[in-house]
Protein backbone atom coordinates (compact mmCIF):
# COMPACT_ATOMS: atom_id res chain seq x y z
CA UNK A 1 0.00 0.00 0.00
CA UNK A 2 2.83 2.36 0.88
CA UNK A 3 4.44 1.60 -2.49
CA UNK A 4 1.28 2.47 -4.45
CA UNK A 5 0.88 5.76 -2.56
CA UNK A 6 4.53 6.56 -3.32
CA UNK A 7 4.00 6.02 -7.09
CA UNK A 8 0.91 8.21 -7.10
CA UNK A 9 2.79 10.99 -5.31
CA UNK A 10 5.67 10.87 -7.79
CA UNK A 11 3.22 11.03 -10.73
CA UNK A 12 1.51 14.05 -9.24
CA UNK A 13 4.81 15.87 -8.72
CA UNK A 14 5.95 15.15 -12.28
CA UNK A 15 2.67 16.45 -13.67
CA UNK A 16 2.99 19.64 -11.69
CA UNK A 17 6.56 20.18 -12.86
CA UNK A 18 5.57 19.73 -16.51
CA UNK A 19 7.61 16.58 -17.07
CA UNK A 20 4.60 14.35 -17.61
CA UNK A 21 4.34 13.90 -21.39
CA UNK A 22 1.04 13.18 -23.21
CA UNK A 23 0.75 9.77 -24.79
CA UNK A 24 0.48 9.30 -28.54
CA UNK A 25 -3.19 8.47 -28.08
CA UNK A 26 -4.05 11.69 -26.30
CA UNK A 27 -6.16 14.20 -28.28
CA UNK A 28 -4.27 17.14 -29.71
CA UNK A 29 -0.92 15.37 -29.73
CA UNK A 30 0.60 16.17 -33.18
CA UNK A 31 3.08 13.62 -34.39
CA UNK A 32 6.28 15.28 -35.70
CA UNK A 33 6.11 13.42 -39.01
CA UNK A 34 2.53 14.62 -39.62
CA UNK A 35 3.13 18.34 -39.25
CA UNK A 36 3.81 18.86 -42.99
CA UNK A 37 0.79 16.97 -44.32
CA UNK A 38 -0.74 20.22 -45.61
CA UNK A 39 1.68 22.07 -47.94
CA UNK A 40 2.13 25.80 -47.62
CA UNK A 41 -0.12 27.76 -50.02
CA UNK A 42 2.86 29.15 -51.96
CA UNK A 43 4.30 25.65 -52.46
CA UNK A 44 1.15 24.20 -54.06
CA UNK A 45 1.70 23.47 -57.77
CA UNK A 46 5.03 25.30 -57.63
CA UNK A 47 6.59 22.81 -60.03
CA UNK A 48 3.56 21.57 -61.91
CA UNK A 49 5.41 21.50 -65.24
CA UNK A 50 3.73 21.57 -68.60
CA UNK A 51 3.14 24.16 -71.30
CA UNK A 52 3.21 27.86 -70.43
CA UNK A 53 2.22 30.72 -72.74
CA UNK A 54 4.50 33.37 -71.18
CA UNK A 55 7.67 33.85 -69.19
CA UNK A 56 8.98 36.59 -66.91
CA UNK A 57 12.28 38.44 -67.43
CA UNK A 58 13.46 40.07 -64.20
CA UNK A 59 16.34 40.57 -61.79
CA UNK A 60 19.26 42.94 -62.27
CA UNK A 61 18.00 44.65 -65.41
CA UNK A 62 16.45 48.05 -66.08
CA UNK A 63 13.06 46.93 -67.41
CA UNK A 64 11.56 43.68 -66.08
CA UNK A 65 8.99 42.37 -68.55
CA UNK A 66 6.67 39.48 -69.31
CA UNK A 67 6.95 37.89 -72.77
CA UNK A 68 4.35 36.06 -74.79
CA UNK A 69 4.87 34.49 -78.21
CA UNK A 70 3.69 37.67 -79.91
CA UNK A 71 6.02 39.91 -77.90
CA UNK A 72 8.95 37.57 -78.48
CA UNK A 73 8.43 37.46 -82.25
CA UNK A 74 8.00 41.24 -82.35
CA UNK A 75 11.27 41.63 -80.47
CA UNK A 76 13.01 39.28 -82.91
CA UNK A 77 11.77 41.40 -85.83
CA UNK A 78 12.84 44.65 -84.12
CA UNK A 79 16.31 43.29 -83.31
CA UNK A 80 16.76 42.08 -86.88
CA UNK A 81 15.67 45.46 -88.25
CA UNK A 82 18.11 47.31 -86.00
CA UNK A 83 20.99 45.02 -86.93
CA UNK A 84 20.46 42.62 -89.88
CA UNK A 85 23.59 40.66 -88.91
CA UNK A 86 22.09 39.62 -85.56
CA UNK A 87 21.94 35.82 -85.27
CA UNK A 88 18.29 34.76 -84.88
CA UNK A 89 18.61 31.33 -86.55
CA UNK A 90 21.03 28.66 -85.47
CA UNK A 91 21.59 24.96 -86.16
CA UNK A 92 22.81 22.93 -83.19
CA UNK A 93 23.68 19.33 -82.37
CA UNK A 94 23.45 18.03 -78.83
CA UNK A 95 23.10 14.80 -76.88
CA UNK A 96 19.83 13.91 -75.13
CA UNK A 97 18.69 10.97 -73.01
CA UNK A 98 17.21 9.40 -76.15
CA UNK A 99 20.26 10.01 -78.35
CA UNK A 100 21.82 12.80 -80.44
CA UNK A 101 19.68 15.56 -81.96
CA UNK A 102 20.30 18.16 -84.63
CA UNK A 103 17.83 21.04 -84.83
CA UNK A 104 17.55 24.46 -86.40
CA UNK A 105 15.99 26.98 -84.01
CA UNK A 106 14.68 30.52 -84.49
CA UNK A 107 14.45 33.11 -81.76
CA UNK A 108 15.91 36.10 -79.94
CA UNK A 109 19.53 36.21 -78.74
CA UNK A 110 19.62 36.09 -74.93
CA UNK A 111 21.96 39.10 -75.00
CA UNK A 112 19.39 41.19 -76.89
CA UNK A 113 16.53 39.98 -74.71
CA UNK A 114 18.35 41.44 -71.72
CA UNK A 115 19.88 44.56 -73.28
CA UNK A 116 17.61 45.79 -76.07
CA UNK A 117 15.58 48.89 -75.15
CA UNK A 118 12.42 47.12 -76.30
CA UNK A 119 13.17 44.32 -73.85
CA UNK A 120 15.23 44.26 -70.63
CA UNK A 121 16.86 47.63 -71.29
CA UNK A 122 20.34 46.65 -70.12
CA UNK A 123 22.17 45.09 -67.20
CA UNK A 124 22.07 46.73 -63.80
CA UNK A 125 24.60 45.03 -61.46
CA UNK A 126 23.40 45.40 -57.85
CA UNK A 127 25.96 43.28 -56.07
CA UNK A 128 29.27 44.21 -57.68
CA UNK A 129 31.49 43.04 -54.82
CA UNK A 130 34.37 44.95 -53.25
CA UNK A 131 36.02 45.58 -56.61
CA UNK A 132 33.43 47.04 -58.99
CA UNK A 133 35.53 46.77 -62.13
CA UNK A 134 33.63 44.89 -64.86
CA UNK A 135 30.83 44.14 -62.40
CA UNK A 136 28.79 42.56 -65.19
CA UNK A 137 31.28 39.67 -65.25
CA UNK A 138 29.94 38.65 -61.83
CA UNK A 139 26.45 38.41 -63.28
CA UNK A 140 24.69 35.31 -64.54
CA UNK A 141 21.29 34.41 -65.98
CA UNK A 142 19.19 31.76 -64.27
CA UNK A 143 16.66 30.14 -66.61
CA UNK A 144 13.88 28.13 -64.98
CA UNK A 145 11.30 25.77 -66.46
CA UNK A 146 7.73 25.16 -65.34
CA UNK A 147 8.88 21.99 -63.53
CA UNK A 148 11.49 24.06 -61.63
CA UNK A 149 14.40 22.59 -63.61
CA UNK A 150 16.99 25.31 -64.11
CA UNK A 151 20.38 26.16 -65.53
CA UNK A 152 22.74 29.14 -65.55
CA UNK A 153 24.43 31.08 -68.35
CA UNK A 154 27.18 33.50 -67.34
CA UNK A 155 26.94 37.01 -68.77
CA UNK A 156 30.55 36.65 -69.93
CA UNK A 157 29.45 33.78 -72.19
CA UNK A 158 27.12 36.00 -74.23
CA UNK A 159 28.79 39.42 -73.88
CA UNK A 160 29.98 40.66 -77.32
CA UNK A 161 33.39 41.59 -75.91
CA UNK A 162 34.00 38.19 -74.36
CA UNK A 163 32.84 34.74 -75.54
CA UNK A 164 30.02 36.26 -77.61
CA UNK A 165 28.14 32.95 -77.72
CA UNK A 166 24.89 33.07 -79.71
CA UNK A 167 22.57 31.72 -77.01
CA UNK A 168 18.95 31.96 -78.19
CA UNK A 169 15.57 32.08 -76.53
CA UNK A 170 13.86 30.14 -79.30
CA UNK A 171 10.18 30.07 -80.21
CA UNK A 172 10.28 28.08 -83.48
CA UNK A 173 12.29 25.38 -85.27
CA UNK A 174 12.66 23.90 -88.73
CA UNK A 175 10.46 20.87 -89.39
CA UNK A 176 11.51 17.80 -91.35
CA UNK A 177 9.86 19.19 -94.47
CA UNK A 178 11.86 22.41 -94.21
CA UNK A 179 9.01 24.60 -92.98
CA UNK A 180 9.26 26.69 -89.84
CA UNK A 181 6.94 25.61 -87.03
CA UNK A 182 6.27 26.98 -83.57
CA UNK A 183 7.51 25.00 -80.59
CA UNK A 184 4.86 22.83 -78.96
CA UNK A 185 6.26 19.92 -76.95
CA UNK A 186 9.12 22.18 -75.84
CA UNK A 187 6.93 24.99 -74.50
CA UNK A 188 6.43 28.18 -76.43
CA UNK A 189 10.03 29.18 -75.62
CA UNK A 190 13.20 27.27 -74.86
CA UNK A 191 16.86 28.05 -74.29
CA UNK A 192 19.35 27.01 -76.99
CA UNK A 193 23.04 26.93 -76.03
CA UNK A 194 25.29 26.24 -79.04
CA UNK A 195 28.53 24.51 -78.20
CA UNK A 196 27.15 22.45 -75.32
CA UNK A 197 27.68 18.77 -76.08
CA UNK A 198 24.79 17.70 -73.87
CA UNK A 199 21.36 19.30 -73.85
CA UNK A 200 21.22 19.94 -70.11
CA UNK A 201 20.99 23.71 -70.57
CA UNK A 202 18.44 23.50 -73.37
CA UNK A 203 15.68 24.52 -70.95
CA UNK A 204 12.20 23.92 -72.38
CA UNK A 205 8.93 25.36 -71.06
CA UNK A 206 10.66 28.50 -69.79
CA UNK A 207 8.78 30.35 -67.05
CA UNK A 208 11.47 32.63 -65.57
CA UNK A 209 14.67 34.29 -66.78
CA UNK A 210 16.38 36.07 -63.90
CA UNK A 211 19.61 38.09 -64.01
CA UNK A 212 21.60 37.86 -60.77
CA UNK A 213 25.08 38.56 -59.40
CA UNK A 214 27.40 36.11 -57.71
CA UNK A 215 27.60 36.85 -53.96
CA UNK A 216 30.86 38.04 -52.40
CA UNK A 217 33.33 35.28 -51.66
CA UNK A 218 32.84 33.78 -48.17
CA UNK A 219 36.59 33.21 -47.94
CA UNK A 220 38.86 35.46 -45.91
CA UNK A 221 42.61 35.94 -45.97
CA UNK A 222 43.00 33.42 -43.17
CA UNK A 223 41.32 30.77 -45.35
CA UNK A 224 44.21 30.83 -47.82
CA UNK A 225 47.22 28.68 -47.09
CA UNK A 226 50.46 29.32 -48.92
CA UNK A 227 53.44 26.91 -48.98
Amino acid sequence: MYFMRHIASVSLILSILGFWQPTLAEPGNILPWRKQETPAPWAKNKCAGGFLEKFRLSGEINHPRTFTLQKLTELRDAVKTQNPSTVTEITVSFQTGSGPRTETYYGVPLWDLINNEKAGGGLEPRNPGQNTKNAFLRQYILVEATDCYGAVVAVGEIHPNFENKSVLVAFAKKANDGTVQLLTDEGFARLVVPGDRAGGRYISNIRNIVVLSAPPSPLEIKDFRYP
